[in-house]
């Protein structure tokens, strides 16, 4: 008897509820059923794939504030039990059941993703206006998805690149993908998000600067919510970062960056700017949603000393810096005491992304901004391109860096005393400290194999490839097709 997969029944699943549910508008109105047949079906269910990305099993918590970001030791617990020890300390084994949940509902998107690829295989460009723009939009979320699923389920690529990794899904079929090698993955990421960056040269023109921000204006409006072109190049960057491919990486980072299309945040509005909300400013893409308030405002708003989300120990300390090197100004508005008895007994809490407007008056809040989560945003690539030029022009990758501190109320390293020259050690800083609540430092840490030291335990995770791979279901395993069952 032949046995199958669990992406196997992922996608079957997905075949059934693609087409009737998941189909998710901006303004979440449900769809019954998508027709592509027209340009409004194909919008319908992009949007629908869009939706899912906000799951709390993606990032609507587990890979971005959630789980990644307590691998990453940004927090700490007033009450620490076994439990929270389990994923502080990465207990894998213990963890199956969250990984399982990512893995499931990653793979569904992806079929959904597939589902439309299918069927826009069916058209041509003369058919549908937007025709490259629906088929970019999907390659580039497939890519998205595979990537994060093989930094996730594999070793580093750095370190073992011929290590076997994940499926890379491309059909719409109930068949079984078969298991790529880590390099095999990077490669088709890469391939496909070539071709998106090529589909998607229209945004060269539809994506601007100042935003618009206007949602029910038409599929081409707010760019910065779809997988874009910029988008395309920024995750190249990533990807080709990741890699230790660091030439490529900075000609996708400076593309990006020279595009003038998103400036860096003034260092005064840092409160707010990514509250619970779309960056009017940095952010390249990023997932529209208003569902998050109330896990975000669970864990990091709401004080409970057994459940709340607190900065570990060391973060005060993380954004102290000497007088003659100005003023990190994150540090007292992304961290803040919103309780204090008395001055012996101040609680600090982690604000980035909390919107205390909607907390405190939900009914009546409103915004010039978009709601949503922010999935990749420019910082990224002004540290990709100052790392990429550390070895090759000193001078023009602390250029790169001394905009981005600037921005956040730091002086330039050629403004202070001695003119120091950046560090590598100085570039994984700050992204620690960019980073926080957004999912990427954990990253860092496993394209260098470093130890973890867990602040919340006083104790040290010795850096392996073990340490960083999280476990792929054993259901993919154990009910996977094999030549014997034939």
């Amino acid at each position: 008897m032949k046995k199958y997969s669990i992406l196997f029944l992922i996608l079957s699943l997905a075949m059934s509820a693609c087409d009737n549910f998941l189909s998710v508008k901006p303004k979440a109105e449900i769809v019954e059923h998508v027709f592509y047949d027209t340009p409004e079906g194909f919008e319908d269910a992009l949007y629908g794939a869009y939706s899912t990305l906000s799951a709390s099993e993606l990032y609507g918590e587990y890979l971005s504030w959630g789980m990644l970001d307590v691998f990453g030791q940004y927090y700490k617990k007033a009450s620490i039990n076994d439990d929270i020890k389990i994923i502080l300390t990465l207990e894998h084994e213990r963890l199956r059941g969250y990984y399982s949940m990512i893995w499931s509902k990653a793979y569904a998107t992806i079929g959904y993703v597939n589902n439309v690829l299918r069927n826009l295989d069916r058209k041509n460009e003369q058919s549908m206006h937007y025709y490259k723009l629906y088929k970019g939009e999907a390659l580039g979320l497939r890519a998205y998805l595979h990537f994060d699923l093989v930094r996730l389920f594999a070793p580093s690529i750095q370190s073992k690149p011929h290590a076997q990794a994940i499926p890379y899904v491309t059909i719409y079929e109930a068949l079984v993908s078969p298991f790529k090698s880590v390099t095999e993955v990077y490669d088709l990421v890469i391939k496909d998000l070539k071709e998106a960056e090529q589909l998607l040269q229209e945004d060269e023109t539809l994506f601007n600067y100042p935003r618009s921000f206007r949602l029910d204006d038409g599929f081409v409006t707010c760019r910065e919510i779809h997988f874009n072109l910029y988008a395309a190049q920024a995750l190249l960057a990533r990807v080709y970062w990741m890699k230790g491919d660091l030439d490529n990486a900075l000609i996708y980072a400076r593309k990006v960056i020279d595009s003038k299309k998103f400036p860096l945040e003034d260092k005064l509005n840092l409160r707010s700017f990514l509250a619970g909300v779309i960056s009017g400013k940095e952010t390249i893409w990023g997932v529209y949603s208003t569902k998050l308030l109330d896990g975000i405002k669970k864990n990091f708003y709401t004080y409970d000393p057994t459940f709340t989300w607190l900065p570990a120990d060391d973060n005060a300390a993380l954004y102290s810096v000497a007088q003659e090197d100005g003023n990190d100004m994150r540090g007292n508005e992304w961290f803040r005491v919103l309780l204090e008895d008395n001055e012996s007994d101040k609680v600090v809490r982690c604000m980035k992304i909390v919107n205390e407007a909607k907390i405190s008056t939900p009914a009546e809040f409103s915004s010039k901004w978009i709601e949503g989560i922010n999935l990749i945003r420019i910082p990224e690539m002004y540290l990709i391109a100052a790392e990429a030029l550390l070895d090759k022009d000193i001078e023009l990758a602390q250029d790169y860096f001394d905009t981005f501190i600037e921005s956040r109320g730091l002086f330039k390293y050629k403004d202070r005393p001695g003119s120091p020259r950046i560090t590598l050690e100085d570039i994984i800083k700050e992204r620690r400290k960019e980073f926080v609540q957004e999912g990427q430092y954990f990253f860092t840490l496993k394209r260098g194999n470093m130890d973890i030291y867990v602040d919340a335990l006083k104790t040290e995770l010795k850096g392996s490839d073990e340490l960083y791979t999280l476990l792929i279901p054993n259901e993919e395993f154990e009910y996977r097709y094999t030549e014997k069952d034939n």
